[in-house]
């Protein structure tokens, strides 16, 4: 056994270029791998753990303090089908905050800090400082995303909705939290924990009975029956009539439960770990064909030296053995520098995905993942080395000792060099191509694997940065410019008419958002006059209601209740119910993709109150939204127009750190994508060149000259390389929305809808190819060493 390892390492020693490479392909292989096995598996263990430890109820009711009756209050503490209750007192206030050099607006929940909890508890994140005047503790996202550090001041600038003045309040910042509720700007509200005489200014600044909530934490038997207990708040209260975009923030109940929370605040992590497993296990793919490749060119440049073995008494089974040991030395030690690398690598990682979910992320060594990262990857090499290597107990002494891996040494001639119609060089390069096929077929399958990847990142970047109307739609929802909230207790005709008329107004529409039961299930409903307007499409099956009783349900619900295109559902709003046929499936996560689309005039005589509120206002290319919201606001009276909303800085905030990850993950694997296609060629084009030493010599001999050579090999890579890019560009192109589907199906998103622009992805790969092609020209430069007279005297 020892002279066996002596052998392998030998090899090693006397393969230093290639075995070098492919340690670093190993090293990129096993850091993703375990990397993305680790986000994966311990991303959504440690939100459990949260859980564990804080203890949230199932579902909380925020209730403005206009509404939280004792009606309300007796309903929910004697319904059956609550367990346990806790009701804390806050305070609602929508401000704007610096953040990164500009005020962004967030909806911030005041609490008290010093009131007991049993339910939905939270903690201190970090070091944190003790009390004063005016102290605050933030969620940890701020530090993350907004960079405020203790003892530095935070501002919260707000509108007193009666006098319309601008005020400000400003805290000492003095620790960090984590709240499972109330932590990432992506749920909601964003809780600032205040000491009790902090928490009573608060109060006294904010006196006015609009900014006082009650938050309801609940425990229910079954977490089906959470829409059951909103419904029956709802009928209490005459809730149903309201649009819920457009609704009086003073009546407007906020139910969030814990399942959407996971969702919202683990979904990001979960999508991109898919990724970095489907990325790590190509480059696996590739390490392993490069592998076989390897082994395989090594029992034919040293078919000599196995046949002096094998005739002095080394077994077919020593040999194979010896190979075996000797890369799975190299798997081995990439692997173990791969996964070593991850562990510093996670916390980058960690940080990116705070920014978004706010939580803080601390992953430590874990022997099980990672061991079972490092053992999967030693034992593929193994097989592959095994059934590459297996050739040799085939191999018989006589036929290697004379230079021949088989009987029938000589191959045929593809291509008569006297017959040919081109120029010596390039009937070369084509007479190579022919005669190295099993290698050039290794290099389109590598080259087909990494250009798919890198179409993905493309695609990725494209979406995030570039164009992100496809990007933006991932929600499900209308995309516009600016929302108009109106008094649906007055005539607003003329006001419409008027809006309709404003200076950069190219279209409005109504579109309300209301609450229904769909055989049983809550859904949030979508209520349009006509679906033909609407400018953002997201069905991916059948189409969206036209005639009278249809309605088109989200991807998710239409699993949920079993239902497809051609089903007929139950519609229940309040005592009042009718049959609609299912005509459409459609995309989109609000309210973790339990919504649904029907016409106003279906709706109406379900609920013959219903009348429109959400105005939606779409303005020309370039248009100041802001502005314009601040134009209407001006315009028109408080009663007529009860808010004005601008969806445009809305969905820039709440896309940014989506965008962030997304487009980092993008340029991450375009940039593994050129190192992976980097180090194959050189592997491939360095051996080639060893191999043909002496036929390269000959050729110097006659008179090629170094460049001509370094064109033939160059030419002679290209065509397998051009194969294998547009091969792997056109799948790329083709297969990456279906391939987002299934990484973002738990988001709502059944068929994705990605802006594939072809003259990016051909730029790719028309990139791809120079690059490869300049690549192969500085590898074989080292021809230029190569001489007859060496040849010669060696």
């Amino acid at each position: 056994m020892n002279k066996l390892w002596m052998h392998a390492i030998a090899n090693i020693r006397k393969t230093k270029s290639a075995s070098t490479t492919l340690v670093i392909m190993f090293i990129i292989a096993a850091l993703l791998l375990n990397a993305g096995l680790l986000v994966t598996i311990n991303y959504g263990s440690f939100f459990n753990n949260l859980k564990d430890e804080l203890n949230p109820s199932n579902v909380y009711f925020a209730l403005p303090d206009k509404i939280y009756t004792n009606e309300v209050k007796s309903y929910i503490d004697k319904n059956k089908h609550v367990k346990e209750t806790q009701t804390n007192e806050g305070l609602l206030l929508n401000a704007n905050i610096l953040s990164k050099g500009e005020e962004k607006s967030f909806a911030i929940m005041f609490s008290n800090m010093d009131e007991k909890r049993e339910l939905s508890k939270w903690k201190y994140v970090g070091e944190h400082l003790p009390a004063d005047d005016m102290s605050v503790y933030i969620p940890d996202i701020f530090k993350a995303v907004s960079g405020y550090q203790l003892n530095d001041k935070i501002e919260l600038k707000y509108t007193e909705e009666e006098t319309k003045e601008e005020k400000a309040i400003t805290f000492t910042v003095k620790g960090y939290t984590e709240d499972i509720y109330f932590s990432s700007s992506d749920t909601g509200y964003i809780s600032f924990y205040l000491p009790e005489d902090t928490y009573q200014k608060v109060r006294s600044i904010l006196n006015r009975p609009e900014y006082l909530t009650h938050v309801v934490f609940a425990n229910v038997d079954n977490v089906k029956n959470i829409s059951v207990i909103e419904s029956g708040i709802r009928d209490i209260l005459k809730l149903n009539s309201s649009s819920l975009m457009a609704a009086d923030p003073s009546t407007m109940m906020v139910v969030i439960d814990l399942e959407l929370i996971k969702l919202a605040r683990c979904m990001m992590a979960t999508m991109v770990a898919a990724m970095m497993v489907m990325f790590s296990l190509i480059i696996v793919i590739v390490c392993l064909l490069v592998v076989r490749f390897r082994i395989v060119n090594s029992i034919e440049e040293d078919v000599m030296k196995i046949g002096s073995l094998k005739s002095i008494g080394y077994t077919s089974r020593q040999i194979i053995l010896s190979i075996i040991l000797q890369f799975s030395l190299i798997a081995g030690i990439g692997s173990i520098i791969g996964i070593a690398l991850s562990y510093p690598v996670l916390p980058a990682v960690s940080a990116v995905f705070e920014q978004q979910s706010g939580l803080k992320w601390e992953q430590g060594f874990d022997g099980g993942i990672s061991g079972a990262a490092f053992f999967i990857l030693l034992l593929i090499v193994i097989l592959i080395a095994f059934l590459a290597a297996h050739r040799i107990s085939k191999l018989n002494p006589i036929h290697a000792l004379r230079g021949q891996t088989t009987v029938r040494k000589y191959k045929r001639n593809h291509l008569q060099l006297e017959k040919a119609f081109s120029n010596l060089p390039l009937a070369l390069a084509l007479k190579n191509v022919l005669q190295s096929m099993k290698q050039n077929i290794m290099i389109i399958f590598i080259l087909i694997a990494v250009t798919f990847s890198g179409v993905f990142g493309v695609v990725m970047y494209y979406n995030t940065t570039v164009d992100t109307k496809a990007f933006a739609e991932v929600p499900g929802m209308e995309i516009c410019n600016a929302i108009a909230v109106l008094n649906p207790e007055k005539d607003q005709k003329e006001t419409v008419k008027t809006i309709e008329g404003m200076d950069h107004v190219w279209k409005v529409q109504y579109l309300d958002e209301v609450k229904v039961k769909i055989e049983g299930t809550e859904a949030v409903t979508y209520v349009m006059d006509s679906y033909d307007k609407k400018e953002t499409k997201l069905v991916y099956e059948g189409r969206y209601p036209k005639n009278k009783n249809e309605i088109t349900l989200a991807g998710i619900l239409a699993e949920r209740l079993e239902k497809t295109v051609g089903d007929t559902v139950t519609v229940h709003v309040g005592e009042k119910e009718e049959q609609f046929k299912v005509v459409g499936l459609s995309n989109g996560s609000q309210m973790g993709g339990l919504c649904a689309s029907i016409l106003a005039d279906d709706y109406v005589r379900l609920n013959p109150n219903f009348k429109h509120q959400s105005l939606y206002i779409y303005l020309d290319k370039g248009t100041d939204a802001e502005k314009f919201v601040t134009n209407l606001e001006s315009r028109f009276d408080k009663s007529m127009l009860l808010s004005a909303i601008n969806f445009d800085k809305g969905m820039e905030e709440g896309m940014a750190s989506y965008q962030k990850v997304v487009a980092l993950m993008g340029v991450a694997m375009l940039v593994i994508t050129l190192i992976i296609v980097t180090l194959v060629l050189y592997f491939v084009i360095s051996s080639s060149v060893i191999r043909k030493k002496r036929e390269l010599g000959i050729q110097k001999a006659i008179g090629f000259t170094t460049y001509q050579l370094m064109c033939q090999m160059s030419i002679s890579f290209t065509i397998p390389i051009i194969i294998g890019v547009v091969t792997g560009t056109l799948l790329g192109a083709f297969y990456t929305n279906p391939l987002m589907s299934v990484s973002m199906k738990s988001a709502g998103v059944m068929k994705a809808g990605f802006i594939v622009d072809q003259y990016w992805v051909i730029a790719f790969g028309a990139l791809t190819i120079v690059f490869s092609y300049l690549l192969s020209m500085l590898i074989t430069w080292r021809i230029r060493k190569i001489s007859a007279y060496a040849l010669v005297t060696e």
